[in-house]
């Protein structure tokens, strides 16, 4: 069964389109230079409707998490039991990824690790955090 697809908007392409390349690129306010994710018109900061593009480090800590036992939809029955984290940029946002290469067993909150990208389809490539071991 296929996994469930992002779906793609205007705003967040730039962002699918850098995951696909290996790149966490984010929204940064090119007044305040607050980074921005998700991707939206208007910088929460300033209020600003500038931004760029730029590629953030992927290094986070996991602020978060929770361990599936029960799949959330058919195509990930054979995954359980899997885990889902709020990681903590460094950049100061925060984003809601699997934790994979580390089992359940071992993650931890202020767990230190780094974005990798995962590919889903030739397109679709999704972001992924790999944990440094404590």
């Amino acid at each position: 069964m296929e996994k469930p697809l992002p779906i793609i908007t205007s705003d967040s392409a730039p962002f699918w389109d850098g995951c696909r390349n290996g790149q966490l690129l984010l929204q940064c306010c090119t007044p305040c230079g607050a980074w921005r994710y998700p991707p939206g018109p208007v910088c929460l900061r300033c209020g600003s409707l500038e931004s760029t593009r730029a590629t953030a480090s992927g290094r986070g800590t996991i602020h978060s998490f929770v361990v599936y036992h029960r799949a959330f939809h058919p195509s990930y029955v054979d995954e359980i039991p899997y885990a889902m984290a709020l990681i903590d940029l460094a950049e100061g946002v925060r984003m809601v990824l699997r934790v994979v290469e580390c089992s359940v067993e071992a993650i931890a909150i202020g767990m230190a690790g780094e974005i990798q990208f995962r590919k889903v389809t030739e397109e679709i490539w999704v972001p992924a955090f790999v944990p440094i071991p404590l």
